[in-house]
């Protein structure tokens, strides 16, 4: 066990910077242990996974590059995501 923990609450709360590899190796290793414990929160963490790879591979055909690459260095500021 790395020392660090998360429940439910923390899981959900971070599954964004998990998928987008924003958390510590100490964080992820926290991360994925309490997924290897929590059935629903695995059940959570795949769908996600399962949506982000489907809304990847959807949108990098119609959406210009330009745009992309906006968007991307949007969601990536806190302060224009409310944080």
């Amino acid at each position: 066990m790395s020392g660090l923990s998360y429940d439910c609450e923390a899981v959900v709360e971070q599954l964004d910077a998990y998928h987008r590899g924003e958390l510590s190796p100490a964080e992820t290793a926290a991360f994925k242990e309490h997924l290897a414990r929590c059935r629903d929160c695995l059940c959570i963490e795949q769908n996600e996974q399962a949506l982000l790879a489907r809304l990847r591979a959807t949108c990098r055909d119609c959406c210009p590059e330009e745009l992309r690459a906006r968007i991307l260095k949007l969601c990536s500021d806190p302060g224009l995501r409310g944080e």
